[in-house]
């Protein structure tokens, strides 16, 4: 299945409203889009993050903030590609 231009988004919850306290909520949101990925029938690796867009969006609450991380793949994902060989012209 192919999940180009189809929409995945995580949210977490870090307990702090410092940024530099938000690195485990925003990896975990991350991973858990590459889960969805994978659950949509996507052949999902992590590599198939880099280069793409992840928007990120905080919002406040009581404790702390929500950590909503979005992405709309771009590309497939990679997968094995068999080439042919080329044939001599002539």
């Amino acid at each position: 299945m192919n999940t180009t231009g189809r929409k995945f988004t995580a949210t977490e919850e870090s307990t702090s409203k410092h940024p530099q306290d938000w690195g485990r909520a925003m990896a975990v949101a991350i991973c858990r889009l590459g889960d969805m990925a994978r659950e949509a029938g996507d052949d999902f690796e992590h590599e198939a993050l880099l280069g793409e867009d992840l928007h990120l969006f905080v919002k406040e609450t009581h404790d702390g903030v929500n950590i909503t991380m979005s992405w709309t793949p771009k590309r497939e994902a990679q997968k094995e590609r068999v080439e042919e060989p080329v044939q001599p012209a002539g």
